[in-house]
């Protein structure tokens, strides 16, 4: 299913940012924010966004700067560049402010957020902690995975090569997208249901603009701050938000070791581990993903209920 609606965010900054919108018939359930992961782009999503549809809800999504059609300031734009990844919770605050708003309403709004998205919605909930009514991370990206380094050499090395004045360019082994990832591997990270990792690979082959490669040092650099801050000192224990987070204890992408780690500091938050997942927990093969919404439709009937029709009352 298309979103029945795309349009453009003009932020604070100047950055214009692609977003969508996708609306069912009848009483609407709630709102949900929806925010993708590294790389990812709004129509990826369809799926995920005709699941919540059918669930009652209207969704808004949006590409992340650098990622999509939305701005990439750089000579190469695919180098995932950032210099702090604080932009990231600002840009969704404001995509809050500029696509949800209007249409919420008084209904509920919720957030759903996916790896590099979900440490962008967890700074946010911890600024904004009692804004949302629910929130659902797929393999937040509290830490990231940099093996073969250890993470402490890759923290210093970013450092170094940014006071070079380096940020901006490639971190090690990271490169443009390489069109021989769009073959299926059983081996690959992100999930083992070929058709889904298609969802991805396949636009990124025929809409060569939607392309993004790797990470620059800077990314990196930011990725370890925010890292540091939500397993330390964020104050989580304020959020009142209640979280479901979905976690895949193999993941090879992010730590899922950081998942449990947060959760400790959130007492809103809930860990549930799916073993036999990779990175995309909403992209899994069916009989994955049949337990992961089975488990979000349980969280959201506890925590926004939908509503009773007048004719039940």
């Amino acid at each position: 299913m298309l979103p029945q609606q795309f349009d453009w965010l003009r932020l604070s900054d100047g950055t214009r940012l692609r977003s969508a919108c996708w609306t069912g018939h009848g009483t609407i359930r709630g709102t949900v924010l929806l925010a993708t992961g590294r790389a990812e782009f709004i129509e990826k999503y369809a799926e995920t966004a005709s699941a919540l549809v059918e669930r009652g809800f209207q969704v808004v999504a949006f590409d992340w700067r650098n990622q999509g059609l939305s701005d990439r300031p750089l000579a190469n734009p695919q180098i995932h560049h950032l210099n702090d990844f604080s932009t990231l919770a600002d840009d969704l605050d404001q995509v809050h402010a500029q696509a949800v708003v209007p249409r919420a309403g008084d209904r509920p709004v919720l957030l759903m957020a996916h790896s590099m998205g979900g440490m962008a919605a967890t700074l946010l909930l911890a600024r904004r902690p009692d804004r949302y009514a629910a929130a659902v991370l797929s393999a937040p990206m509290y830490d990231i995975a940099t093996a073969p380094l250890p993470r402490s050499a890759v923290r210093v090395l970013a450092r170094l090569f940014c006071r070079m004045g380096r940020g901006e360019r490639y971190a090690f082994g990271q490169h443009d997208y390489d069109p021989a990832e769009g073959e299926f591997r059983p081996d690959n990270s992100i999930t083992s249901d070929p058709g889904r990792y298609a969802a991805f690979h396949t636009p990124f082959r025929e809409r060569p603009e939607l392309r993004v490669g790797g990470v620059s040092f800077g990314w990196v650099r930011a990725a370890l701050r925010a890292s540091d801050l939500v397993q330390n000192t964020l104050p989580l224990a304020q959020v009142k938000t209640p979280v479901l987070l979905l976690s895949a204890p193999g993941d090879r992408v992010v730590k899922a070791a950081a998942h449990w780690a947060v959760a400790r500091r959130m007492p809103a938050m809930t860990v549930l581990d799916y073993p036999d997942a990779k990175h995309e927990l909403l992209m899994e093969r069916d009989a994955i993903r049949d337990r992961v919404w089975a488990d979000i439709d349980a969280f959201l009937a506890r925590t926004v209920p939908a509503p009773v029709p007048a004719a039940a009352r």
